[in-house]
């Protein structure tokens, strides 16, 4: 299980890091492909042994779902209740990811642009009686995830499931300004996505939502915004690198990384 969680990181790393370099190549006016999952997955295809990498991604995602099913089964003995909830919602996460990637290269089926599925799923809740609140309300969710991720790059909270004492005084310290940076852009992007669906919900218009994409975009059309995207670009690839680093010294508690 540990194993398989260690090459689940691995995997999360090539993708954020093929993400981050999409909205780098954005910032600077020469992306080909969205920076979002259906770009990243577009991306590796178009590159020699990109479909090798592929099948990479496959296993190494169903492993992180796999790893998080195991933690959710035994937060009773090794986590509150905040982390079963959060497991819950990563494996989800991941299980998207894996399913995407299966069919695209098993099928050849591009996901659907993050930014048309939240568009699409935001209309279809706003449609339910109450759908308006249910729409704040997961909007406030996703607001506060991103703040959590902020908080725990600034306070360095990250780096109490990595086995700091087993590295070396330069990974460490690579650890330390990886995972810094990368906190802080993924929890802009988590929020950037928060704030959209608070917006959809108040306004009630589903066309308000946004995907990773849509983001990263709005990010590029501020005034500083190309300079602003090479940040978060940045800070995405340090958050894949992170995740090389986490393979290989993320702490256990019963062989399950937590």
């Amino acid at each position: 299980m540990a194993a398989a969680a260690r090459f689940g990181f691995v995997a999360r790393g090539i993708a954020y890091i093929v993400i981050g370099v999409l909205a780098f190549l954005l910032a600077i006016g020469t992306a080909e492909h969205e920076p979002d999952g259906s770009g990243a997955l577009a991306a590796i295809a178009a590159k020699p042994l990109g479909y090798l990498l592929l099948w990479i991604l496959v296993f190494g995602f169903a492993a992180l779902v796999v790893w998080r099913g195991v933690q959710v089964a035994g937060a009773r003995r090794t986590g509150s209740g905040g982390h079963r909830a959060y497991a819950v919602i990563s494996g989800i996460v991941y299980a998207l990811a894996f399913w995407s990637i299966l069919r695209f290269v098993m099928h050849g089926r591009t996901p659907t642009p993050s930014d048309a599925v939240a568009r699409d799923l935001t209309g279809r809740v706003l449609s339910w009686d109450g759908g308006q609140v249910v729409v704040l309300l997961i909007g406030i969710a996703i607001l506060a995830l991103g703040v959590w991720q902020t908080v725990r790059g600034l306070r360095l909270d990250f780096a109490e499931d990595l086995r700091m004492g087993w590295m070396t005084h330069g990974t460490r310290q690579a650890a330390i300004w990886l995972g810094r940076v990368g906190y802080l852009a993924r929890g802009a992007v988590v929020i950037g996505i928060g704030f959209a669906a608070v917006v959809a919900a108040v306004n009630y218009d589903a066309a308000a939502a946004k995907g990773v994409d849509a983001v990263l975009h709005d990010f590029a059309g501020n005034p500083f915004g190309p300079w602003l995207l090479m940040l978060i670009a940045l800070g995405l690839i340090a958050f894949g690198a992170l995740s090389f680093i986490e393979a290989k010294h993320r702490r256990t508690y019963g062989a399950v990384p937590v």
